[in-house]
């Protein structure tokens, strides 16, 4: 489960999901491109990405999607990323 708050700092979306993850940011963003994404930068420590919304992903598992506002729309997004995450997964 995801879930989606407004930022106090600036216009985006924040979510973050119950489970918890480890994520290898360069595996991710390999996946990420393939399903149509730009790669902007990746660090240990933040992947900055491209599609249609610049978006920042977290070793957490936690996403920032900015210019918007509308929650629905930054779920939608976060939901075809985090298809990405699934072998990250920490029980």
């Amino acid at each position: 489960m995801l879930i989606a708050k407004p930022c106090a700092s600036m216009k985006a979306i924040n979510i973050t999901p119950q489970e918890k993850f480890d994520l290898d940011l360069e595996e991710v963003c390999e996946c990420l491109a393939e399903k149509g994404y730009q790669i902007k930068r990746v660090t240990r420590f933040l992947a900055l990405v491209r599609k249609n919304y610049d978006i920042s992903i977290f070793p957490s598992g936690k996403i920032i999607v900015k210019e918007t506002d509308d929650k629905e729309e930054a779920l939608k997004i976060a939901q075809e990323i985090y298809e990405c995450f699934k072998a990250y997964k920490v029980s």
